[in-house]
């Protein structure tokens, strides 16, 4: 009778845990069909191996931008197995129409170029398992040849998977190419985006002007120049990498000294308005006063200690200036006797980032160094150069090169970067509304129970 009461005590439990005690074969777990699309089938197992590499992925950007100091924006499992579904469908869709259009049978030079493609990408995974793995080996030859297979496959790197990639990726673009062989953008588009462009760019003017000089220092193109702009190029003699040093620690230096003077300064005047304050005992008044005395010599201190490097500073600057003194006055020397500023600039200029066609400055343009400033608007004239003048970085030579006129930039210099712009935007949506209206087509059919059980 105990026997009999255990199994049916057993029997409860067994009924009560419901499906709990159930143990799925993963065999045929993997087997069952996920995603269906136009009767072409995904089992489980398939999907949960993309699932999983995007996830890795994934906790491999974390990881990435953690080395960096920053937090990788937060996407959750969840989202990540729709957009494996989603990337899963997209791609199965468009394999499907490339196959239907015959775009997957490739011609001989296209099976060259994929060869060659496929021949490059493996020998350059191979020459980065060499660099990673066997920088110091002793094999060559053959032997090396092998060892370097061996490990790119066992890192998960495969011939065959190269070179399916680079057939995928070609007959997604002939795909992308028949969708959009009919796109074209007329002269009435070109026009109306070039009015946008100028009227955005004349509002933006009028609010802040600066905003032109710093479009065109940034290589941007600006629609609408406001009056009062002049361009200009400059040849920069740089200190030298000893004196640069030297007037980086100093300029350092005086940075901390500063900080220390105001923080001193603030201590100072905070005591100073608690003295002034009502109801103060002469215990209070006394500390206060005592204290005083402590801060105002801190104060000093602190003062002399900021006088100081400003002079440190001022001494290692005019050393920087002596060294290359002699090399920007004879620059100079020879454009006032007529050489091609833009000849010397190339040989000398070592400001590495000015646009070919100089910078736009304005009054009051307070992107760059005054004394670059100073210099630039100090010049009268178009073809006039300045002395070389003393900046942040050494001397500027500064070459008044042109006039900005006021307005809008003439159509015929931004015609073909915005009609370059304006078709790819079309053929972008063109191929899009292809995609969608295709997937829209297809008899698609998502298990997500299974997907998630």
């Amino acid at each position: 009778m105990k026997k009999l009461r255990l199994i049916s005590l057993i029997l409860v439990c067994v009924m009560l845990s419901g499906c709990t005690l159930v143990v799925k074969d993963p065999e045929v777990d993997g087997a069952r069909i996920v995603i269906t699309v136009n009767g072409e089938e995904m089992n489980k197992k398939a999907f949960m191996e993309e699932l999983n590499a995007n996830i890795e992925m994934q906790k491999k950007l974390e990881v990435f931008y953690q080395s960096y100091g920053m937090q990788a924006p937060a996407v959750s499992e969840e989202e990540i197995r729709d957009t494996t579904i989603d990337d899963i469908v997209r791609n199965t869709v468009l394999k499907q129409k490339a196959a239907k259009l015959q775009l997957d049978v490739l011609s001989e030079e296209d099976i060259k170029q994929l060869e060659k493609d496929t021949e490059n990408s493996w020998n350059n995974i191979k020459n980065g398992m060499k660099s990673r793995f066997f920088a110091e080996t002793e094999l060559e030859g053959d032997e090396l040849e092998k060892a370097l297979e061996e490990k790119a496959i066992a890192e998960g790197y495969s011939k065959e998977e190269e070179n399916d990639r680079f057939k995928n990726t070609l007959i997604m673009d002939k795909l992308r190419q028949e969708a959009i062989k009919d796109v074209s953008v007329t002269a009435e588009e070109i026009k109306a985006e070039y009015d946008s462009f100028v009227a955005r760019d004349e509002a933006l003017a009028k609010e802040n002007p600066n905003e032109y000089g710093r479009a065109l220092m940034n290589r941007q193109t600006n629609y609408y120049a406001p009056a009062g702009y002049r361009m200009v190029k400059q040849i920069l003699v740089k200190f030298l990498e000893e004196n640069q040093t030297e007037i980086d620690t100093a300029r350092g230096v005086l940075s901390d000294k500063e900080n220390a003077f105001t923080q001193a300064e603030s201590a100072y005047n905070a005591n100073e308005e608690a003295l002034k304050e009502e109801g103060l005992s002469p215990e209070e008044i006394q500390e206060l006063n005592d204290k005083k005395a402590e801060l105002k010599k801190a104060l000093e201190t602190a003062e002399d200690e900021k006088s100081q490097a400003e002079d440190d500073l001022e001494t290692a600057l005019e050393k920087g200036y002596a060294a290359i003194n002699e090399k920007a006055q004879g620059i100079y020397d020879r454009l006032v006797e007529g050489e091609d500023f833009d000849t010397l600039a190339q040989e000398y200029n070592e400001d590495t980032g000015m646009p070919q066609e100089g910078y736009a400055v304005r009054k009051g343009f307070d992107d760059f160094d005054i004394a670059f400033m100073d210099a630039a608007m100090g010049l009268k004239n178009i073809g006039d150069v300045s002395m070389p003048a003393k900046g942040m970085y050494g001397f500027y030579i500064v070459y008044y090169s042109a006039d900005v006129k006021e307005g809008a930039i003439e159509l015929a210099k931004v015609q073909e970067d915005i009609k370059a712009d304006l078709l790819k935007k079309k053929q972008d949506e063109t191929y899009e509304n292809a995609v969608k209206s295709w997937t829209d087509e297809s008899e698609i059919i998502i298990d997500k129970e299974a997907i998630i059980d």
